[in-house]
């Protein structure tokens, strides 16, 4: 099954990687380094994931993963964060994102499960691990 994946990110090497992993699957990648474009090409190209880079401020902080999930018919969101920026990931995956992927990516199967697990957790809430905090505070 070919999917329409949708990459938010400005890591060329990981646009690459991502493109030499999935288009040999039959897999469509598309790129936009703009949240903004990214969002109205998700309107008319209608997605089955996007993969969105907690870089961008919106992501984390403002309203991006919001105007995401309310597309027909919604699309996973994939979380894509550097291992050094896991509060980012973290704030972003509270706001919305059905799975992280943290960069760089090691081996071919990280992309895979990922990409599976956040079609899974998209379209059945239910599977998504509850929002627990990580450690209590004294």
């Amino acid at each position: 099954m070919s999917m329409k994946i949708l990459v938010v990110d400005s890591d060329w090497a990981f646009l690459r990687q991502t493109r030499d992993l999935l288009e040999p699957r039959g897999h469509y990648v598309v790129h936009e380094a703009d949240t903004d474009r990214a969002l109205r090409r998700s309107l008319k190209w209608h997605p089955d994931v996007i993969m969105v880079s907690t870089e961008y401020e919106s992501c984390c902080d403002g309203n991006l993963l919001n105007d995401l999930a309310r597309l027909t018919p919604r699309p996973a969101i994939l979380l894509v964060s550097a291992m050094t920026d896991f509060e980012k990931a973290w704030r972003a995956w509270q706001r919305g994102g059905d799975e992280v992927l943290f960069k760089p990516l090691l081996h071919s199967s990280e992309l895979h499960t990922a990409i599976m697990s956040a079609r899974q957790n998209a379209i059945c809430p239910s599977r998504r691990p509850a929002v627990r905090p990580l450690a209590m505070s004294a």
